[in-house]
């Protein structure tokens, strides 16, 4: 199998990113929730502020115990021993689950409460020593409080990433990304509240009310708790109900525990960085120097959650699909697979994260300043962006890094990770207390971090390519190198552009920073699409496609194309990947179905399941060694079709490997292949799971008449440019025909049987230019559409064309005379050698694709073949079978060149029964729409098969095909599910010379299988559930129970913070506007009297000023002198600023021998302290105590009064 991925990494990312598209959403939702929930922080508590660092440590560290204690293991170890033991073991895995689940949920309950009456220990690790200090005692002492409201958390996060994985490892990847959304609502909430009861007015530099302690600390654990209980359904969908298994000795845990010993190393080695990033970043918060608060734990927090965004919408989506699929490859020993696998995530994942890292170094600033200059985080914004801009440099490394590990754990191997992380986590502690012992300035500590953890990764990436490749020799490190190098080139110009306009726009207003903003992004991306499509990088190629695709292109996709990814989208990303119509030649001796049904063989049956997930309902026919089966996906409630090849089928390998080369092949127009599986164990056999494309060949559907030009046109485009992309890989499909294109019920264009097709019946003109064979074909279903003929000897049911004297078929116009001037040229472009009038050839794909798309212009054909089609969907009740109606179908209409063909309605379709809603309201039930061309094999009879069932090969001696001239016989049901019969009347058509008619079906509902019965049972069995629900109401009550016992005996213990002693009597109080500032000499000196009344009703306040908080820019600020009458000492100094958000600082005499209070300037004061945006009655405890005679507060911001800005002070107090 080796050989079948050399052209994998290069023909496959498609379908990667198609394969993580549900995940990529749910986590994209996710990510701007959290980016939401961010925002309302800062705004609320401030980006460098105390409170904000209390309410960020407090919450980060039951999240940062959860990984060291068990995370390590239940994220990496544990997804490749549940896929082993799913696959070995007699009950899928399911006792081992349990026996895991019950080892790890008891270890979480034993360390959630050891490390909860230990809180205060646990704080004092994480924060500098300053944060205990006694002048900070408020702000400790509500850490704590929180703190141990926020450690239950630890044991959520933990069953929260246990149920995950055990979805993931059974390829059910959706919930576990998009239940953190509930998380963030409950956030979200929680802030909003916050901000609803105090507001933005609150001093975030004075410590958290007990209230609001509560609100923040509970509300936190409360969204974990949602979170984890969103899950629980999703366990119970996959079939998986959590039973406690006590019998954990000698059960084959040990070896988890083994492998996981090494991965709790790792994470060990990362919480201790964490923890040395957050003494340093919380230290900074505290004052740095002791004069001002810095950039710390939230404005990193920040910065790091905004920098993750991109990283987590793509590689965490690509990674979690890529490990179950490398440990398969892994378990099949084979290694260039693991290679592959993993080379062509990291390709996918740089092409979108390098030009992600080019924005965040050019554009960090000035979106903070968009995103977080707002409320208490006006003045913190800054820290925020430059942090940002300093992580840009580490998303590369670190995205590297991140996919390379995920080898090493495909390959069960987590001793090389953690001796390389020992490595990264040297480097970045040593780094960081270098870069910020290197400056005093703390509005700077965050992005010094940042630079530290950016330098870390670098040396990290280094290290783990070299040691991956040491495993598996085909990692092409040159290939990821050229890639990166070709990314930046394609991006650079663009982002010197965008810096030019950052630059320009520095300091200017929102508005126009917001118009500079958005105008960068869209020359960033502009200019990175166009010279990546000149440097042929095909990853962005295909996500230009795909955008175009889902952004409403030429076409609108019908229902069937057009649906949203579901989470079997992922499963594509997990699997060998196959063609789905897989057929195989009779073989001599093998048994032949009779009349009644399909041999199937000895290993399957009906109700049988394969794998625990997919269930085999309804053989439908054999071809050579495979049966093709109507089954049942268990994990995800939908219908599927499944190949399954004999056990002793000796060409396993050589099909797989075939396919695996069509794997690029996942374009809308492409029929999917969702799973492959290679049975090793010889119990059942290989087999292939497709998804239904419900519809009809174009073989069948061209006997009821030539299509119309715009039908038949619609139909080449469609097929021509799902070959395009094909074509720019080197991949061809050399067997277009009819029988390989299938036009679905809703009138859209699927291609079948593209790479595998040809590999099982080669034709004789091998050595023709595959791709002139494509665009052969088109030409030829183009005639076949525009005239119902074919341009040669009969084949597909079609009567040969008409032919000039030389033998040439005549051209589509001489056939069918409604057929356009336009179209007609256009195929004897494609298929004489030398067109008439000299016409330019149309020699590619493309340029049929091109042709075809300028006739069309923003026409859709796809409604008229669905009219054409006219299959009833709806569901509906009948009392008895009615026979087919045979004589219905109108003869087509002509309606111009572009007419369409008009179906009469079908006559007898029953009333809808509204009582029947069942598959209505079920989103898990399955399609109401029929399988087309798969009936089962004692209903596909053509006109001209004989009566004993017996199977017969068509003219030109080619292999039934699946989507031959049959006609859908039932509809699609979960068989756990009450039926509803659908009714299906087929239209009879004109025969056509030579061509036998379709054939008449008649409505089977589907057997219901045995095994639903079974299966059904245990969602009724309620003992089970009240058992459950009583044992979740003990864990509550246990928990709240803790929490309560540490919260009274920690607010019983805490100690009173320091209060002020009696303030001192002012002699006399002054106001400060000195002309030498820019002042007049006078600001309402009237009112100063009013700051030591004891009357917090009366103030001073200052003059209106109209343009700015501070004072219009004419002077640096104004304010109050108070006069103590004789030098005292001053250790507290109170201030009441009234209710506007008030920045202020408190100063002395430069001069400590000044006799009078210096009143020419405010440089001849000295600044002790001071507040930032506070309200109300300000508290300011000084750094030391000083002897003064006079003080000054002096106002440099002022609050918004109206129209203008107004500073006041109602009281000062001054206290020794």
């Amino acid at each position: 199998m080796a050989d079948g991925t050399d052209r994998t990494p290069q023909a496959a990312s498609r379908r990667l990113l198609n394969a993580t598209a549900l995940m990529a959403a749910g986590t994209l939702i996710s990510r701007v929730l959290g980016f939401v929930k961010a925002g309302l922080l800062v705004i609320a508590l401030g980006a460098t502020t105390a409170q904000a660092d209390t309410y960020s440590v407090a919450t980060v560290v039951p999240n940062t115990l959860y990984m060291l204690v068990a995370g390590g293991a239940l994220n990496t170890v544990l997804v490749p021993q549940i896929v082993r033991h799913a696959k070995n073991d007699a009950d899928g895995g399911e006792a081992f689950i349990n026996r895991i689940m019950t080892a790890f949920l008891v270890l979480l309950v034993a360390v959630t409460a050891l490390v909860t009456l230990v809180t205060p220990l646990v704080m004092s690790l994480w924060t500098e020593g300053s944060w205990r200090a006694a002048e900070n005692a408020g702000h400790w002492e509500q850490l704590v409080f929180m703190a141990f409201l926020t450690m239950p958390q630890l044991f959520f996060y933990g069953a929260f990433f246990l149920i995950g994985q055990v979805l993931n490892a059974r390829d059910n990847f959706g919930p576990m990304m998009w239940a953190p959304i509930l998380n963030n609502i409950v956030a979200i909430s929680v802030l909003g509240i916050f901000l609803a009861v105090w507001g933005t007015n609150t001093n975030p530099d004075v410590p958290f009310s007990d209230q609001q302690v509560l609100l923040l600390g509970l509300g936190s654990t409360l969204g974990i708790i949602v979170q984890t209980l969103a899950l629980v359904p999703a366990m119970r969908r996959i079939g998986f109900r959590y039973r406690p298994r006590w019998d954990l000795k000698g059960q084959g845990l040990g070896e988890t525990f083994h492998l996981a010993k090494w991965m709790l190393g790792y994470v060990l080695l990362t919480t201790v960085v964490q923890i040395v990033n957050t003494r340093l970043g919380s230290g900074a918060t505290m004052g740095g120097d002791g004069t001002e608060s810095g950039a710390g734990v939230t404005a990193y927090n920040t910065a790091y959650l905004v920098w993750l965004l991109p990283h987590s919408l793509l590689t965490v989506s690509l990674a979690t699909a890529m490990l179950p699929s490398a440990s398969r490859l892994a378990a099949a020993h084979d290694m260039p697979g693991v290679a592959a696998e993993t080379t062509r995530t990291l390709r996918l994942a740089l092409t979108f994260l390098v030009p992600a890292a080019v924005g965040f170094l050019v554009l960090g600033v000035p979106f903070s300043r968009l995103a977080f200059g707002h409320g208490a985080a006006e003045g913190g914004w800054v820290a925020i962006g430059w942090t940002l801009v300093a992580l840009a440099l580490a998303l590369v490394p670190y995205t590297i890094q991140y996919v390379y590990l995920r080898g090493f754990y495909a390959l069960e191997d987590t001793r090389t990770p953690f001796l390389i992380q020992l490595v990264i986590s040297v480097v970045n502690v040593g780094a960081a207390f270098l870069f910020v012992g290197l400056g005093s300035d703390p509005m700077t500590v965050a992005p010094r971090l940042a630079l530290a953890y950016g330098l870390s990764y670098l040396v990290g990436a280094w290290l783990t390519h070299r040691a991956l490749k040491g495993r598996l020799p085909q990692m092409a490190g040159g290939e990821i190198v050229r890639h990166t190098v070709q990314l930046l080139v394609a991006v650079l110009p663009g982002a010197v552009l965008a810096g030019l306009l950052a630059w320009w726009s520095n300091g200017r207003g929102y508005a126009v920073v917001l118009g500079a903003f958005v105008g960068a992004v869209a020359l960033v991306l502009l200019t990175f699409f166009l010279v990546a499509k000149r440097l042929h990088i095909r990853e962005t190629t295909e996500l230009a496609s795909v955008l175009r695709r889902r952004g409403g292109g030429a076409a609108t996709a019908a229902p069937d194309d057009a649906a949203p990814v579901s989470a079997g989208d992922a499963v594509e990303a997990t699997a060998e990947r196959t063609e789905s119509a897989l057929l195989e030649y009779p073989e001599p001796g093998r048994p032949t179905p009779v009349a009644g049904g399909v041999y199937a063989g000895p290993h399957n049956a009906p109700g049988h399941i394969l794998d625990q997930r997919y269930r085999l309902d309804q053989a439908l026919n054999r071809r050579g060694s495979t049966v093709t089966w109507r089954g049942w996906d268990l994990n995800l409630s939908r219908p599927v079709l499944l190949h399954v090849m004999d056990p002793d089928e000796g060409r396993v390998l050589q099909i797989l490997d075939q396919a695996r080369q069509a794997a690029p092949a996942v374009d809308a127009r492409y029929l999917r292949v969702w799973d492959a599986v290679l049975d090793e164990s010889g119990d059942h056999g290989s087999y292939i799971v497709c998804e239904y494309a419900p519809g009809q060949s174009l073989e069948l559907a061209l006997r009821q008449g030539a299509f119309t030009d715009v039908e038949a046109a619609w139909v080449v485009r469609e097929v021509a440019a799902g070959l395009v992309a094909m074509h720019a890989q080197g991949l061809h499909h050399r067997q277009l025909n009819p029988d390989t294109v299938v036009v679905t019920a809703s009138g859209n264009v699927k291609i079948v049987g593209f790479l595998v097709e040809y590999a099982l019946h080669p034709t004789p003109a091998a050595d023709e230019d595959p791709e002139k064979a494509d665009v052969r074909a088109l030409g030829e279903l183009l005639y076949a559409g525009l005239t119902g003929h074919w341009p040669g000897p009969a084949r597909y049911g079609l009567r040969a064309a008409p032919t000039d004297s030389k033998g040439r078929p005549v051209v589509p116009r001489q056939v069918n005379k409604k057929v356009s001037l336009e179209l007609s040229d256009i195929v004897d472009r494609i298929l004489s050698p030398i067109p008439r009038g000299r016409a330019t050839r149309l020699e590619t794909a493309s340029d049929i694709a091109v042709a075809l798309s300028a006739i069309l212009g923003s026409v859709d054909g796809s409604h008229l073949l669905e009219a054409r089609l006219r299959y009833p969907i709806e569901h509906v009740r009948i009392t008895a079978p009615k026979p087919p109606r045979t004589d219905l179908l109108a003869s087509p209409l002509a309606a111009g060149a572009f007419g369409a063909t008009q179906l009469s309605e079908p006559v007898g379709a029953t009333e809808v029964d509204p009582d029947d809603a069942t598959a209505a309201h079920d989103p898990f039930a399955a399609p109401s729409e029929p399988l087309a061309g798969l009936a089962p094999l004692e209903d596909d009879l053509s006109a001209d098969d004989e009566p004993t069932g017996a199977l017969h090969s068509r003219a030109d001696d080619r292999p039934a095909s699946p989507w031959g001239p049959t006609s859908p016989v039932d509809e699609v049901h979960d068989p756990d599910e009450e039926i509803s019969t659908q009714a299906f009347w087929l239209d009879d058509v004109d025969d056509v010379e030579d061509a036998p008619p379709a054939a008449p079906f008649t409505p089977i509902p589907p057997p219901r299988s045995a095994v639903s019965v079974s299966q059904q049972a245990p969602s009724q069995d309620p003992p089970r559930r009240w058992q459950a629900l009583l044992l979740g109401l003990f864990a509550l009550v246990l928990v709240a129970s803790l929490v309560g016992v540490f919260v009274n005996q920690f607010t019983k213990s805490r100690a009173v913070p320091p209060t002020p002693d009696a303030p001192y009597a002012l002699v006399s109080a002054r106001d400060f506007d000195p002309a030498g500032d820019g002042g007049d000499g006078v600001e309402n000196p009237d009112q100063a009297r009013y700051v030591m009344d004891g009357d917090p009703t009366t103030a001073w306040t200052t003059e209106r000023y109209g343009r700015s908080a501070n004072f219009n820019g004419r002077k640096p600020g104004a304010g109050v002198v108070v006069d103590l009458g004789e030098v005292k000492e001053v250790s507290w100094v109170t201030v009441d600023v009234g209710p506007g958000p008030t920045t202020a600082d408190i100063r002395v005499p430069a001069d400590p021998m000044a006799t009078e209070p210096p009143m020419e300037s405010e440089s001849q004061w000295r600044r002790i302290d001071g507040f930032t945006a506070s309200t109300g009655a300000v508290q300011v405890k000084l750094d030391a105590t000083i002897e003064t005679r006079w003080l000054l507060v002096y106002l440099t911001a002022m609050p918004r009064d109206g129209a203008n800005y107004v500073g006041s002070i109602h009281e000062i107090r001054v206290s020794p």
